[in-house]
């Protein structure tokens, strides 16, 4: 590390060009061209929605609200949020899938302002994806993309528990 900062020191290795050596001109068109590519289509995507994936809306088969309880000793459950009825429980240290889920969803909420208090929605769609919602920030994450493990951790929830899950249309 030494030896590269007496090198830069001595202007045997050059960090900016040299005025007798300029970057050459057609490599800063390009750069150009190429930045002003990049915002003509990002501004034309927004605008006209064309490139923009967008996951469609599909009807709910099944859900549940579901609540985060923190206890002061660092356990916590995962509640129904209608009943009160704790679905998921683990101590301090002890990790699962939902409650992490769970916990980031509040992160997102206190990152963004919003009340803390309010349930979160798992959802099965009518094209088999399983989603946990936040209707209050309307995040939803695919619990797919976790894996079918993960995925089966949620089904359980559910008040008609058992059900399928499936790859979804294509």
């Amino acid at each position: 590390m030494r030896a590269l900062a007496a090198a830069i020191r001595n202007g045997s290795i050059k960090i900016s060009p040299d005025p007798e050596k300029p970057i050459p001109r057609p490599i800063l068109m390009s750069a150009g061209a190429l930045a002003l590519v990049a915002l003509v289509s990002i501004a034309t995507g927004r605008t006209t929605g064309v490139g923009l994936a967008d996951t469609p809306e599909m009807r709910t088969i099944a859900h549940r609200a579901l609540q985060l309880a923190e206890h002061e000793d660092g356990s916590a459950a995962v509640i129904d949020a209608g009943t009160r009825a704790p679905l998921i429980s683990v101590g301090v240290g002890e990790g699962a899938f939902a409650v992490e889920a769970l916990r980031n969803l509040a992160r997102d909420r206190v990152r963004k302002g919003v009340p803390a208090g309010g349930a979160y929605v798992l959802a099965l769609k009518s094209d088999g994806r399983l989603v946990l919602e936040d209707p209050e920030t309307s995040q939803q994450v695919e619990l797919r993309a976790f894996g079918e493990k993960q995925a089966r951790a949620f089904v359980g929830l559910l008040p008609a528990a058992g059900a399928e899950i499936t790859g979804g249309e294509k």
